[in-house]
């Protein structure tokens, strides 16, 4: 194959054509695999983002692997893998073809970037309440059409107050991400955890029984309650309150939310560190 500045100017010229798709990371790498891979015979493209610790494995395959940066800002790591050596000649066509990959790539990650700025909580890195409507929305949808159970846990931290009084807002703030550290310990990449105010987050968990979210629950709150955080070399122990609703045909978003908050309200009248189904 020869690859020319033609097939170079052609290549980019294909990848450049679309500019939604160039907004999404995952369809970018996609398109650039599409097409590349047919010119170089290729068996398989691997793209590893920034800040991202794994090993590319090339399963016994010749391997090249390039780090990706410009103007000083890593872009990550891109190896491409087929079964026969890699000629001079292919690897100044993908080095080229890289070269002019990159813009696209950094804009594609700063784009990433912000939207996920704009979900997330900065503290705690959990979703915030603005992205709760589209997802709650979506997760009602997908259970109604599939028929299968969806479980909304509402907690909240027990005299968190106390906790700010008595050694300062710093420490709150690890108290915080003590907490969620606590719960991802127990989430699937499927269930979504929210910071939804000040202390209280709400955890969507999708083909998940009442009886299954009520299990998950115990075991988050038995790991709060024996797992100190520790700040500033001091040890501090913290307890969760938790309520638990199960979605039905019926519910909208505010149901769903309404019914878990009240059963969390009846748990920290009830003595606190514990979990209530609704």
């Amino acid at each position: 194959m020869n690859h020319d500045s033609s097939q170079i100017s052609k290549t980019i010229d294909n990848l450049n054509a679309d500019k939604q798709v160039l907004l999404e990371l995952d369809k970018l790498v996609t398109l650039f695999k599409l097409e590349v891979s047919p010119i170089l015979n290729l068996d398989d493209i691997l793209y590893l983002p920034p800040n991202k610790q794994k090993e590319m494995d090339s399963r016994g395959r010749h391997m090249v692997s390039y780090q990706l940066v410009l103007h000083k800002k890593e872009l990550g790591e891109i190896a491409l893998v087929r079964r026969t050596r890699f000629t001079d000649k292919e690897q100044k066509f993908i080095e080229k073809t890289l070269v002019a990959v990159l813009l696209p790539l950094k804009n594609t990650l700063d784009y990433t970037q912000a939207i996920q700025s704009a979900l997330h909580d900065p503290l705690t890195g959990a979703l915030n309440r603005f992205s709760m409507n589209s997802i709650f929305n979506r997760e009602m949808e997908l259970s109604n059409r599939n028929k299968t159970p969806l479980s909304l846990i509402a907690l909240d931290i027990d005299f968190f107050k106390q906790v700010n009084d008595t050694y300062g807002h710093a420490t709150g703030d690890c108290v915080l991400k003590h907490l969620t550290e606590c719960i991802r310990q127990f989430t699937r990449t499927t269930d979504a955890l929210f910071r939804y105010d000040g202390e209280e987050f709400t955890l969507l968990l999708n083909n998940t029984s009442l009886e299954g979210a009520r299990q998950l629950a115990e075991r988050i709150r038995e790991t709060v309650q024996n797992t100190p955080c520790i700040c500033n070399g001091q040890n501090i122990y913290i307890t969760v309150s938790m309520g638990i609703s199960l979605f039905q045909p019926e519910d909208s978003q505010t149901s769903l939310f309404e019914r878990a908050d009240q059963a969390l309200y009846q748990a920290k009248k009830s003595g606190r560190n514990q979990v209530i189904c609704e």
